[in-house]
């Protein structure tokens, strides 16, 4: 039988072109059993010394070289390429084994210290040559960074033919939700092993992952079948009973529920039942297989409220602990969650706890200490608990991890996206975690949740097993729950909808409450509570449960709800998981503020005890959608705030010189200026990273990573304020050390409302190093504990108080090196005094505007060198204004915020003081004999100092480069693989993030889906029909969408096209005359019928850019109208150039 290796060493052999060096790409593994001469000498990647003579070496001969892709990357680090082919004749020719997709086997040895250099926060030559490492069994697979603005002829193995043989006898498995790289080692099995059976879960469900091996396998003899025992679910009788005898020490009595799955989720909703004990049998068996380095799968399950999804995880976890010394780590969202479930569990076994922020560092540091020493096996954890732990052992030891399970999963694929974003990086997190050889961890993944779309555009289930990088054997639970009903009332609004809707509201919950039946009233903000609650009737029997509440609050709602002495309690969406209350009657939505994802999880909550049926209720009227955007809104990171942050690690790459740095969030500040708390900045900042992840992903096919980024568990250095009282105190003790004087100015001037005020310091600004400190003197206990320890006084052997001899400091370098600081100031006055006309003229009309308004209005009187800076400088500046303090008589904001409308109203025309303030401090602050200068600060409201908002001011307006430094908010490790991708992103003035595209996509599609449900269903049978064929990906939602269409036909509004200009080109390239946006070329967009003319829709005129006659598409550029367009009921569809997408092509 001919292998791959003979077949390859055949082929290699039979390139002999004179004058050409052949690349190598993806055949490193290989190489040591093949006879091939590299030109550079060895088949490593470390030894260059020979480089030049190796160069001149080409001048003498002319035969065909061979060369590894490594060395291609090293010759045009060192800008040889040119002079090869200039000088020598000889011409680079690439063999790519294409076998593989980006990710190649990598050399058979030394892979720990490859892997280590890779890992390493230090520049080294293994970084030039991957912007990606994975390790997939024992074999270390690279994803080679790329050569930028050079292309090279390409030869694909296999289009070439090469000609090789399988054993149909070996047999692998292949799993339909194989993710990317598990797909390379397959593959891999096939070329180096010979494997030729591939075993599939069942017929007719191959996927992609089968698609893409027949194709690149197409001559060779891969035979594919259906393996007999993948969809067996038997439990041998001896297991059964000791996961029944775990389960019974709950209850005597008890014994496991059967759940409902589907059989053939993709092809139908048929289920058939089994028993919670399969599914803890397969968490078990994966466990055991995982121990022993044999191949195992991850499990996913979905199960409705009310199945026992808990127990399918707890029980394996006790299984593993008393059986094999095993750890469990459970993630959870929610301290409740956790604290409860540790309390529930305590009946099965006493070898559970959890560690959160309601446990003092002692506690926490008892618990970890429990769990070292195998007192404690099952230990339930914060994402963000779990990421700021990067070494393992910090929290279990030596001891082995049996299993990591992740409850509540869907908080994966939305929270994570929203609100916690901590949740995105589990997934790299984890898949390090199973890969290193220093953990050497190896375990499965089970996900539990009770909803999870799979299938459809909003395939949350596609989301998680991407994210969390699984291999997963599926169990989809039942999504419809007969023994729940509907009750829709629509209502329509007469004159006011906020009181009409509130008096509603209040008129339908006295009623469930007279019932006397549990009722749970959604609404979506706190305020909305207090407006209800204040108009009841029984007041005593209604409890208020939202986010803001202390504990001791809610849980004395929930203790009342439960005795039955109060029987309805209004909550925001917080009321959720961990809440255990089986017999609610009524979930009454005061509107409806997620997806039907969120609205699934929310009325499940009702009749959760066995026989009992439940009612969800809702009066709805078609304004309560304003919440559902309201909410997105929130949370949404713009375009501009993407090419903001990537602009900045750009500028930071330049300044370090080095492809490995450090950033802190206080870095971003001025791009999230919104954001008075810090800690919403770290995650706005983590947010925008991941975005711009997904958008290189996105871009490139080839899945390249031009940008590498880690959250830090610590940041290294912090700094303080000593007072000269206590300087001496400090040269004097053991900690010394760990400080370092830095010159800073011991005076400031600030300006008032009155009269400049000159500031003089009593004081020293020492900067700590907390993680020498950490490292040497308190590695006992955890980085969290010690930081927390080290500011709340509680440290040991550290004499020292913070906040009264060490006060926390920012530290911000202002460095004028673009332009002198007369001219900065010059053109910041410029700026800062058009924007107060553009305020005053606002004010004047009376207008409410948004913040793209007045973008576009400093985009007409100024000229920016950067397309997003007039976006940056609106949103900042209402806030920077807003924060700055003119004295007694106006402590109001200059302007308010209406989030229903999204748009902003002038108050006062204080924001002319605040602007004059501004500038005098810039004049005080910078003298002429100045360069550069250093502001430090208290931390506390740190945002509110004026010289804070003074330089990002400066940083918004690019006038300066501005540092800020501060020791409070962990850092981010960036590694820049390749500054072209960022620059050619940065540069283009028409870039749009796709990620914000398709967010934005799915949440205007997840609404459309809501208001149908709403609105044109009427039985319950309908209804769940609906839920269920959504969360199969059964419902094609554009039929939704065609629906809505022909229903708005009966109230069509006319539209006519008028001083219309014929597109007199033939393609978009040809059309630079009229400078169209990219977008169209890129996107290969048909070419418009008109363009640049005018149209009228009721009786009002607007200026369009192009006009597609056979699909009634009107795009117009929003810059060259003042007048909102409203396009409600029109046959045409009329678009804004800068919303367009290329669905809308579709």
């Amino acid at each position: 039988m001919k292998t791959f290796k003979q077949a390859l060493e055949a082929y290699l052999k039979s390139l002999n072109e004179e004058h050409t060096i052949y690349v190598l790409k993806g055949f490193n593994y290989w190489l040591d059993d093949l006879d091939t001469d590299l030109f550079l000498g060895g088949k490593t990647v470390n030894s260059y010394k020979n480089l030049k003579e190796s160069i001149q070496g080409l001048s003498s001969t002319t035969r065909a070289m061979f060369l590894l892709y490594e060395n291609l990357l090293y010759l045009y680090d060192q800008n040889a390429l040119g002079s090869i082919e200039f000088f020598t004749q000889y011409k680079f020719i690439i063999i790519e084994n294409d076998y593989f997709d980006s990710y190649y086997p990598g050399f058979r040895t030394d892979l720990e210290t490859i892997k280590n250099d890779f890992e390493s926060e230090e520049d080294n030559i293994i970084q030039k040559f991957y912007c990606d490492i994975q390790k997939i069994d024992n074999t270390l697979f690279m994803n080679f960074n790329e050569i930028p603005d050079k292309e090279f002829k390409t030869i694909k193995l296999t289009e070439v033919g090469i000609n090789f043989e399988v054993d149909n006898n070996l047999e692998i498995e292949l799993y339909s939700n194989i993710n990317h790289l598990a797909l390379q080692g397959i593959i891999f099995e096939i070329l180096n092993f010979g494997k030729g059976k591939i075993l599939c879960e069942k017929e007719g469900e191959y996927g992609k992952s089968i698609g893409i091996i027949r194709k690149k396998f197409e001559s060779i003899n891969i035979f594919i079948t259906v393996k007999d025992d993948f969809n067996k679910h038997d439990v041998e009788e001896s297991d059964y009973k000791e996961y029944l005898e775990i389960l019974q020490r709950k209850n005597p009595s008890y014994n496991f529920l059967d759940i409902q799955i589907y059989h053939a989720p993709d092809e139908n909703t048929e289920t058939k039942e089994i028993s919670q004990a399969v599914i803890i049998d397969r968490i078990v068996k994966n466990c055991m297989k995982a121990q022993k380095e044999e191949q195992f799968r991850d499990i996913f399950v979905t199960a409705p409220t009310g199945a026992g999804k808990s127990v399918m995880f707890q029980i394996p976890a006790i299984y593993l602990a008393e059986k094999s010394d095993l750890v469990t780590i459970v993630i959870s969202p929610l301290i409740g969650l956790m604290n409860d479930q540790v309390n529930n569990i305590q009946s099965m076994t006493k070898l559970a706890e959890t560690i959160n922020s309601d446990y003092t560092p002692s506690q926490k540091e008892n618990v970890l200490e429990q769990i070292k020493n195998g007192d404690k096996s099952i230990l339930y954890l914060s994402p963000e608990t779990l990421l700021s732990n990067t070494d393992i052992t910090n929290l279990i030891g030596d001891r082995k991890i049996g299993l990591l399970v992740v409850d509540e999963a869907h908080i994966v694929s939305t929270w994570g996206k929203s609100f916690r974003p901590d949740y995105w990086y589990l997934g790299e997190f984890i898949s390090r975690l199973r890969k290193s050889e220093k953990s050497n961890q190896n375990f499965p993944i089970a996900t539990f949740t009770a909803t999870a779309t799979y299938g459809s555009k909003d395939n949350m289930y596609f989301d998680i097993i991407e994210s969390l990088k699984m291999t997963a054997e599926t169990f989809l639970g039942r999504v419809r729950r007969d023994d729940i009903d509907f009750e829709i009332t629509s209502k329509t609004k007469e004159i006011n909808y906020q009181d009409e809707k509130l008096l509603v509201a209040v008129d339908s919950i006295n009623k469930l409450q007279k019932t006397g039946e549990k009722t749970l009233v959604y609404v979506p903000y706190r305020r909305h509570i207090d407006d209800i609650y204040s108009r009841l009737e029984n007041q005593e029997k209604i409890g208020k449960y939202s986010g803001e509440m202390s504990s001791g609050e809610k849980n004395e709602t929930l203790e009342k709800i439960v005795s039955g002495e109060k029987n309805v309690v209004l909550a925001t969406k917080a009321f959720g998981m961990g809440i255990d209350i089986n017999d609610i009657k009524y979930v009454y939505h005061f509107a409806p503020t997620g997806n039907i994802s969120d609205y699934l999880q929310e009325i499940g909550r009702a009749a959760r005890e066995r026989g009992m049926n439940g009612v969800a209720l809702t009066d709805f009227f078609k304004e309560d959608f304003r919440y559902i955007n309201q909410l997105f809104g929130m949370s949404a990171i713009k375009h501009w705030q993407v090419i903001a942050v990537l602009s900045k690690i750009n500028e930071l790459y330049k300044k370090h010189k080095k492809r490995n740095f450090l950033v802190s969030p206080m870095e971003f500040s001025h791009i999230f200026a919104n954001e008075s708390d810090t800690s919403r900045i770290d995650a706005q900042l983590k947010t925008a990273l991941l975005i711009i992840k997904k958008d290189f992903e996105l871009l490139n096919s080839s899945n390249y990573i031009p940008l590498i980024f880690k959250p830090r568990s610590m940041f290294t250095n912090a700094y303080f304020m000593i007072k000269d009282g206590f300087v001496d105190k400090l040269v004097s003790s053991d900690n010394f050390k760990y400080f370092r004087k830095i010159q800073m100015p011991r005076n400031h001037t600030n300006e008032t409302y009155t009269n400049p005020v000159k500031v003089e310091y009593v004081w020293e600004t020492y900067v700590l190093d907390f993680k020498k400190m950490w490292e040497e003197k308190y590695k006992d206990l955890s980085f969290a504990s010690f930081k927390y320890s080290f500011y709340n006084n509680e440290l040991s052997n550290f004499d020292f108080k913070v906040n009264e001899e060490l006060i926390p400091k920012t530290i911000i370098e202002i460095k004028f090196d673009k332009i002198n600081f007369n001219d900065a100031i010059i053109e910041m006055s410029n700026i800062l005094n058009a924007l107060k006309d553009i305020f005053d003229d606002i004010r004047q009309s009376r207008k409410h505007f948004t913040v793209r308004e007045l973008a576009n209005k400093l985009r007409e009187r100024l000229s920016f060198k950067n397309t997003y800076t007039p976006d940056l400088l609106a949103q900042s500046m209402i806030y920077i204004l807003n924060n700055i303090d003119t004295g007694h008589f106006e402590r109001q904001n200059f302007a308010t915020y209406n989030s229903q409308t999204d748009k902003w109203n002038i108050q006062t025309a204080s924001y002319e003081t605040r602007i004059k303030k501004i500038i005098r401090q810039a004049k005080l602050s910078i003298t002429s004999n100045m360069n550069a200068i250093q502001i430090s600060v208290k931390n506390r409201n740190s945002n509110k100092d004026i010289r804070v908002l003074l330089a990002q001011i400066i940083e918004i307006l690019e006038l300066a480069e501005v540092n800020i430094r501060t020791g409070d908010n962990p850092e981010f490790f960036v590694r820049v693989n390749n500054s072209n991708a960022i620059e050619k992103i940065i540069n283009d003035k028409f870039y749009k993030s796709k990620t914000v595209e398709l967010v934005k996509e799915k949440h205007d599609n997840s609404t459309r889906i809501m208001e149908y449900f709403f609105t044109q269903l009427s039985t319950k049978k309908d209804r769940w029909d609906f839920i269920e064929q959504y969360f199969l990906g059964h419902l094609d939602t554009t039929d939704i969408k065609q629906i809505k269409d022909i229903q708005r036909q009966s109230k069509k509004e006319n539209v006519s096209i008028t001083n219309k200009v014929k597109f007199p080109y033939s393609n978009w390239e040809e059309a630079s005359g009229i400078s169209p946006d990219k977008f169209y070329i890129i996107n290969e967009i048909p070419i418009p019928t008109y363009f640049g003319g005018e149209f009228t829709l009721n009786n009002e005129t607007y200026p369009f850019a192009y006009v597609w006659e056979d699909r009634k598409m009107i795009v117009y550029n929003p810059e060259e109208t003042e007048k909102s367009i409203k396009n409600t009921n029109c046959e045409w569809k009329i678009i804004s150039e800068q919303d367009l997408k290329l669905s809308d092509f579709m």
